[in-house]
């Protein structure tokens, strides 16, 4: 995984585990539904849920995860290697799953494939904790404190736009003004590339009142943000008072 130049996860049931997990490292990836799986008359369960718990959890629902591997970065590659190679785990929670990893097999040699699926002998990843970090426990206790009149939802609905699925950590919502509200994502790896897609996908989703909190350790490319983003850095810690100001804008 630390030679992969990309990625692809194909996962049926179950499948929050898995995505909660690229989404704890900051992956740079993009998810979609897939088509169920084929097995006799039944069909997919309907979704009704909210959050993660509106991933598809039937044994012929699944989701797709297209993942950025090391070799296609410029910067904190071992890393993100060590980050890629935790998917395997937690992709044994899948009721079933496919992985597929384009790889350098070596100094000037050909890409090769890496294929892993259900059934391999692998050893099961842990379960998750309630919080995906540190920095998302610290950034919900120190929003409450600071914000009374808002209300955080945290992992909401994810967003579908253009094919993909997006999945912001929190909805914020003022308590007497519900129509204020906006979706925060907390961005782990990027790159301008990455960032300019993402906005694309949120625009043609009609989200307006989206912030992204951007680790500015995490940058893997040289270039600067999108000038048009509407962004907050951060580092080890985001900022509630600047948080605030942006959303309290009328």
């Amino acid at each position: 995984m630390q030679r992969a130049r990309s990625v692809r996860i194909t996962a049926w049931g179950n499948t929050r585990a898995l995505v909660r997990q690229a989404r704890l490292h900051g992956l740079i990836c993009n998810i979609r539904r897939t088509a169920p799986v084929q097995t006799g008359s039944a069909r997919a369960a309907p979704i009704a849920a909210s959050g993660l718990d509106a991933l598809p959890q039937s044994r012929t629902e699944g989701v797709e995860l297209e993942v950025s591997g090391p070799l296609a970065l410029f910067r904190h590659t071992p890393i993100y290697g060590r980050a890629l190679g935790a998917l395997i785990p937690r992709a044994l929670w899948c009721n079933r799953f496919e992985l597929r990893a384009e790889c350098e097999t070596g100094a000037g040699a050909a890409m090769g494939t890496l294929t892993v699926r259900s059934g391999d002998p692998l050893r099961v990843g842990r379960e998750l904790p309630a919080y995906d970090s540190q920095l998302e426990q610290r950034f919900a206790r120190d929003f409450l404190k600071a914000a009374p009149d808002w209300d955080l939802v945290r992992e909401p609905r994810p967003v579908e736009s253009l094919g993909s699925l997006i999945f912001p950590d929190f909805e914020l919502v003022h308590r007497h003004d519900p129509k204020r509200r906006w979706l925060l994502e907390i961005v782990g790896f990027w790159t301008p590339k990455y960032l300019e897609e993402k906005l694309r996908k949120l625009r043609a989703a009609h989200l307006e009142h989206v912030l992204l909190c951007i680790d500015q350790e995490r940058g893997c490319a040289e270039a600067e943000l999108p000038d048009h983003a509407q962004t907050l850095r951060y580092k080890r810690r985001i900022d509630v008072r600047a948080v605030l100001a942006i959303i309290r804008k009328p």
